[in-house]
This record gives C-alpha cells, sequence and structure tokens, in this order.
C-alpha cells in the first residue's frame, strides 16, 4: 500500500485516525509550542497543528508529527500507507524491510508543476524571519528553523546526493547555521556523519557548499533522511521504496540540487567555507543538551515555497520524540536486512525508542554475538552505545520481557565494552579526552542461555516457566476453551 502523498494528506489521514489536534488558541512561537508538543509527546496525545501562532497571522505549524502516539508507532503506520494504526511494530518491520529492498529512482517534475515552487523569494528579498520558527525550549540557543527537515547536500567528488536531518538555527534573515560535524577531529576520521565529510570536501577546495534546507516533504522523504545508509547510498531513491513509486523532485532555483517537489517550504543556501559561528546548546534526540560550539553558515540564496505554508518542527527528547519513534521501526529493519545479507539469521530486532542500542533475538552459535557486533561497526552509525542479545523466546518489543531476560539469564561476566570506536559526539557521556579523539566504547550485554550447556543441565536449571511453554498443548487449549466458564468473561484464555 502507498504511503501518503504530501504532508497535507498526512495531516489528513492523522487527523481521521485521531493522531492530530488543531489548536486555534492563540500560542506564542517563543517556547509555548515547543513545551506544548512535548507534553502532547509525554502523555501520548495527538500531535498538534497551531493554527493561530502569535505574531504570525494567517500561519500554521505542525509539530511532532511522527512522533509517539496511539500505539506508539501509530503515525508511522499510517504515514507508509497502513489502514489499521495498530499494526504490531515487529510486522511494520519487516514492511519497511520488503521496501528497503526495492529503492525507486525519482521522477524530476516540471517547476510549473511542482507545488513548493508556488512563491518564489529572491535571496536579496528572502527573509527567514517572515517564517514562525520556533524558539523550542528555554535550554535552547536560539530559533532553530530546521529539526524536522531534509538537508539536501551533494558530493564535491561524485553524483551522491545525501539526504540528511541536522539541526539548523537561524541566525538573522539571511542566515544560518547547519551542524555539520568535521570528517576528522584531532586527526581522527569520524564515521558519524557523511554532511561533515562532504562539506569537509568543498572547505578544502575553497569552494561554497550548495544547501538546500527542506520543510515539510512527504514523510517518506524524512523517513529516508533519518534513516542511517551507508555511505554513498541514495536516500531518494530509498524514499521511492517507502513511498511504493518514485519520489517527485523538482530542481532548485539557484543549485542544481533536487528536492521533493511537494514539500511546503525549500531554503537554498550555500555553506560558506572556513566560517564558523556559535552555535548550541540545543535539545537532542538523546534527551539532553548536546554540543555549544562552532558551526558551518549557510547565507540563503533563495526561497521557495507552498501558498500558505506549513512550517514544521520536531521537539527532541526523553524517552519518546519524533526521531526515536520512526527510528525503532526504520533502523530495526536496516539492522535485520544488513545482517542478512552478511548471512547472519537473527529471529528479530528492534531498537527500542527508549534507548539507542538494539535488542537482538538470536540462536547462540559459536561466534555468532561477535559477527553481528563487527558487522554493526562495520556501518553507519547502527551501534552507537551498546547492543544486547536475547534468546529468541524473548519479546524484543517487550521491555519487561527484556529486563526479565538480563536480570536472570545474563551471567555478570556476560558484560563487556568494545574499545576503540569511532565516538557518537553528541552523546552526553562522553568524556572531554573521548571528544578530542574521536573514540570511545560501547557496551555489549549478552543475555542468551550459552548453547555449549547440555540440554539435561539447561532443561533442568534454565527451562522457560510461562504459560506458553511450561504446559502441554491439550492443557492449554482445554483451559482456553473454558475460560469464560471460569468466569472470566466471553473471550478465550491464552495470551
Amino acid at each position: 500500500m502507498k504511503a501518503t502523498k504530501d504532508l497535507r494528506e498526512y495531516l489528513s489521514v492523522l487527523e481521521a485516525a485521531g493522531e492530530l489536534k488543531r489548536i486555534q488558541a492563540q500560542v506564542d512561537w517563543n517556547q509555548e509550542a515547543g513545551a506544548i508538543s512535548r507534553l502532547a509527546c509525554e502523555k501520548r496525545e495527538a500531535a498538534p497543528l497551531f493554527e493561530n501562532i502569535k505574531d504570525y497571522p494567517g500561519h500554521r505549524m505542525g509539530a511532532v508529527l511522527l512522533g509517539p502516539g496511539r500505539p506508539l508507532h501509530a503515525r508511522i503506520a499510517l504515514a507508509l500507507g497502513q489502514e489499521d494504526k495498530h499494526i504490531p511494530p515487529l510486522k511494520l518491520i519487516e514492511i519497511v524491510r520488503e521496501r528497503f529492498k526495492s529503492p525507486r529512482r525519482p521522477v524530476e517534475v516540471e517547476a510549473k508543476k511542482a507545488p513548493c515552487k508556488e512563491v518564489i523569494i529572491p535571496g536579496d528579498r528572502a527573509n527567514l524571519l517572515s517564517f514562525p520558527i520556533p524558539q523550542i525550549k528555554a535550554l535552547d540557543c536560539g530559533r532553530y528553523i530546521g529539526t524536522w527537515d531534509i538537508v539536501v547536500l551533494k558530493d564535491l567528488d561524485s553524483n551522491w546526493v545525501n539526504w540528511g536531518i541536522y539541526r539548523c538555527m537561524v541566525k538573522d534573515e539571511r542566515n544560518f547555521t547547519v551542524l555539520l560535524l568535521p570528517a576528522f577531529q584531532a586527526g581522527v576520521p569520524l564515521l558519524n556523519q557523511h554532511g561533515g565529510a562532504i562539506f569537509g570536501k568543498y572547505e578544502a577546495a575553497k569552494k561554497p557548499m550548495p544547501v538546500a534546507l527542506v520543510i515539510g516533504a512527504n514523510p517518506a522523504c524524512h523517513f529516508a533522511a533519518m534513516t542511517s545508509f551507508d555511505y554513498g547510498v541514495s536516500e531518494e531513491e530509498m524514499a521511492g521504496g517507502l513511498y511504493g513509486s518514485g519520489v517527485p523532485l523538482v530542481k532548485c532555483e539557484t543549485s542544481d540540487l533536487m528536492v521533493p517537489a511537494d514539500a511546503e517550504l525549500v531554503v537554498e543556501a550555500e555553506v560558506l567555507p572556513g566560517v564558523r559561528v556559535d552555535e548550541g546548546p540545543f535539545g537532542e534526540y538523546t534527551g539532553h543538551v548536546a554540543h555549544r560550539g562552532q558551526a558551518p553558515l549557510a547565507r540563503v540564496t533563495c526561497i521557495t515555497h507552498r501558498r500558505d505554508p506549513i512550517f514544521t518542527m520536531a521537539n527532541m527528547g526523553k524517552p519518546y520524540d519524533d526521531c526515536a519513534t520512526p527510528r525503532t521501526i526504520l533502523h530495526s529493519a536496516l539492522v535485520k536486512n544488513r545482517l542478512e545479507r552478511n548471512g547472519i539469521a537473527v529471529k528479530s530486532v528492534y531498537y527500542p525508542g527508549t534507548t539507542l542500542a538494539p535488542i537482538i533475538a538470536v540462536k547462540p552459535a559459536p561466534a555468532v554475538h561477535q559477527k553481528i557486533i563487527s558487522t554493526l561497526l562495520t556501518a553507519q552509525r547502527l551501534l552507537r552505545t551498546g547492543i544486547v542479545f536475547v534468546d529468541e523466546d524473548v519479546d524484543v518489543t517487550d521491555l519487561e520481557d527484556l529486563w526479565w531476560a538480563i536480570t536472570t539469564r545474563m551471567h555478570p561476566k556476560s558484560y563487556r565494552t568494545v574499545d576503540g570506536v569511532a565516538a557518537e559526539s553528541l552523546m552526553p557521556f562522553l568524556t572531554p579526552e573521548e571528544r578530542q579523539t574521536g573514540e570511545s566504547s560501547v557496551w555489549v550485554m549478552n543475555a542468551t542461555i550459552p548453547y555449549t550447556w547440555p540440554e539435561k543441565f539447561h532443561a533442568d536449571h534454565a527451562a522457560t516457566c510461562d504459560y506458553e511453554s511450561a504446559w502441554s498443548p491439550e492443557v492449554r487449549q482445554r483451559v482456553e476453551r473454558r475460560w469464560a466458564e471460569y468466569g472470566y468473561g466471553n473471550g478465550s484464555g491464552g495470551r
């Protein structure tokens, strides 16, 4: 089934499913909209669409549009075209896995047919502050135009185009920062951001880098931009796989970059080589503020947008937000596909939104855990802090089941660390030394029963005692058949 075609169709789908709340009371862009949307995340309320923004009459702003719903992944399911928002997460992961295997080339459309070109503002008349760019948190250093965004960059040495979600802070009417972390830090290569590596090439050549900041594209495009694909993988084509057909793209006015034709707003700019300005801190996806320092500066060359554009914002924080929620599905699918391609069969993979560490259910075998770790360490930001291994009878989406496995099956000596891995620079636990070297560690928790144990020893000391395992099928069937007779209602027993 095809994903929603653009932001406006997606908003209609959300509203019909009870996942969107139109707010007509006046709301201040300065922190109030941020506080409302953050509380909506934490209370699992519908995503707010602000229709009366202080100082910006006639403007609208949607917030946390891919955030936690009821159930958790409701909005992700709806964005991917599923009629049932209650689809189980493991089934949703399988749907995404298959779509990742079928990327689709984008389709170029004429500018006159592109909604994002309905209004064109040349650079000398551009004013970023004419849009309701929010100050999201009191902890943030300023107003951020890029949170639920797509930053489009093109590699200097090839035709590869990168889509990424990079935070962008407004400095004034014509300038904004882009947090492009350097490809090298203290001489050590950093493998955790493609945009920084691309910008490093332009800067070395002393050339300005064309960039397009896209706001409010079709959700499949945002899904692709936030997924940690390998260097050189086309997010344009992966978005097409998620969307179900080639994504319509249109050429920018001031560069050769191609952007989603149905976007609400596109800011074209050049990132200036050798220029750094103050940026941060900003409340990040880790649930902590991160990065107070210098960032590259982009100067606006043109703005295009739809008539009456709908601005969008994300709201990072703990435990769930509109980054963590979709990534529980996207990265789980990506990792399972990667392991499968490398000949490693696992039952299930899941990144809980409350953690940045994957839980992998696997049948223990010689060296299988180390093979998985090695495979993920060669990937783009798929093993950031740690990893948990569990047996195949554990539900990786159930944190109670996970904690039961860790506290009963993991031998204390099964916890270890792997040192000398690329540091995730936004993590709050990094020491000053690790921030300089660019190296840190990841932890490993192995909560699987050793495959070397004799079968009888396992049965005598570690057999699982739950409804499915500790009674015969005949007894379970009898209990389920008589469930109502016992006085437990009309439904059948069991799980």
